[in-house]
């Protein structure tokens, strides 16, 4: 993937990556990076890089208020499969940054904060995943409403990146 903003001015860019849906019989994920827990460039010293294996629903952490969910840096490999041990590997080259999720982005957005609860969330049949070169980062060090620091943001420039699908066998 290649990115070249066609304007100047621009703003920041919250996620640079490419996002597709898979079918949900793939919900065994298994992944060489940072985790177990939900972490972001800017949030993420606390999560060790390392084997993790959970399943799509136990990706997802039920926010109060539905919002960006579930993410994982700094991974070299992903492995979604069924029950049976077939799906889809992910290779980062060398890394990215990733979430699959019974919920689209859109799910997860609303206009204002408060308008919408987990509970009004109806899960997809289908898993949207995120593979992303980078994220920004989350923020909110003196409060919730505070933007990133300099350098856990997305400012629009050329940016590049690479990963490899491929096929899991069965066992």
């Amino acid at each position: 993937m290649n990115f070249k903003p066609g304007a100047k001015g621009l703003p920041n860019i919250p996620r640079m990556g490419m996002r597709m849906q898979i079918p949900d019989k793939y919900n065994n994920v298994n992944w060489f990076g940072r985790g177990p827990e939900e972490n972001y460039s800017d949030r993420n010293t606390g999560a060790f890089v390392g084997l993790y294996e959970k399943s799509v629903d136990d990706l997802y952490f039920a926010y109060a208020s539905p919002q960006e969910n579930g993410n994982r840096t700094d991974t070299r490999w992903i492995a979604l499969t069924g029950d049976q041990g077939a799906g889809l590997m992910v290779t980062g080259a060398p890394i990215l940054s990733w979430s699959a999720l019974y919920f689209t982005q859109e799910d997860l957005s609303q206009e204002d904060r408060g308008t919408k609860h987990t509970s009004d969330l109806q899960k997809r049949d289908f898993i949207s995943l995120n593979l992303d070169h980078k994220q920004m980062g989350v923020g909110g060090d003196t409060s919730w409403g505070a933007w990133p620091h300099g350098e856990y943001r997305l400012p629009p420039r050329e940016y590049s990146y690479n990963f490899r699908l491929s096929p899991v066998k069965p066992n």
